[in-house]
């Protein structure tokens, strides 16, 4: 996994002479990378732009490279030609350098965000675990709560006891049924697996936080199907963590 933010800076003296180069990176939705070279190399700009494409996939790149000093004389400069080839391949390999610092720097930060996703893609397998222990309870406190209304009733009205075969199952069945949540449940699962391989693999931000709305939304859907006050908590606590987790997702490549 790499971030989208990175940097890498790197200096080379040069036939007489001290060039820095610098390369910044930020995110981007797609790959956009900007030059700021001397004229005297642009000619290598497609071969430094072909290098960026093969190691970054997104992000807004810039390069910079600047001449800094001269440690030769002027004199000496003007009657000993310099070799364009040679000067060409070594800035190009200064670039490289750089570059490989921008790399590097990129994939330290994308091991601390994957760090920080894991330990919460943790906390909502836990977060789940629980809705699903109180779904199973549910139908439960569904006839208790029928139970304690109907004696609440009785008390009203100055009734003796009421059985508690009095509660219609059929209706205990038909709230239990508006309120089931198992298959956002199994859903919920199978994207947190799906999350966590794709995670653990090559860490594509697009593909990771396409699979961040599909739990999103299916925590939308418990919470408003599910009438347990304590589920509805746990999603909540849900939300925030993939919120969390999509915040984290924008920086990464």
């Amino acid at each position: 996994m790499q971030s989208m933010t990175g940097y890498g800076i790197e200096y080379a003296d040069i036939m007489g002479e001290k060039f820095m180069c610098m390369i910044k990176s930020v995110n981007s939705k797609f790959l956009d990378t900007f030059f700021d070279i001397p004229n005297e190399i642009v000619s290598i700009e497609p071969k430094m732009r072909k290098e960026i494409r093969k190691r970054i996939n997104r992000g807004k790149i810039e390069v910079i490279i600047k001449r800094q000093s001269k440690t030769k004389s002027i004199l000496g400069l003007f009657f000993k030609p310099r070799d364009e080839e040679k000067f060409k391949d070594e800035i190009f390999s200064l670039f490289m350098s750089a570059l490989t610092k921008l790399i590097q720097s990129r994939k330290d930060e994308g091991e601390s965000i994957r760090e920080d996703i894991q330990q919460r893609i943790d906390r909502l397998k836990e977060i789940i675990s629980d809705i699903e222990i109180l779904h199973k309870n549910f139908p439960i406190l569904v006839k208790n709560t029928l139970k304690e209304r109907i004696n609440q009733i009785k008390d009203e009205l100055g009734l003796k006891d009421i059985p508690d075969n009095i509660i219609d199952s059929t209706g205990v069945v038909h709230i239990v049924r508006k309120a089931d949540i198992s298959e956002e449940i199994t859903r919920i699962k199978s994207h947190l697996t799906n999350f966590e391989d794709e995670l653990n693999g090559y860490g594509d931000g697009k593909k990771l936080t396409f699979i961040s709305q599909e739990l999103l939304r299916e925590f939308n859907t418990i919470g408003s199907k599910s009438l347990d006050l304590k589920i509805i908590e746990k999603v909540i606590e849900g939300k925030l963590e993939v919120e969390r987790i999509r915040e984290q997702l924008y920086n990464v490549e």
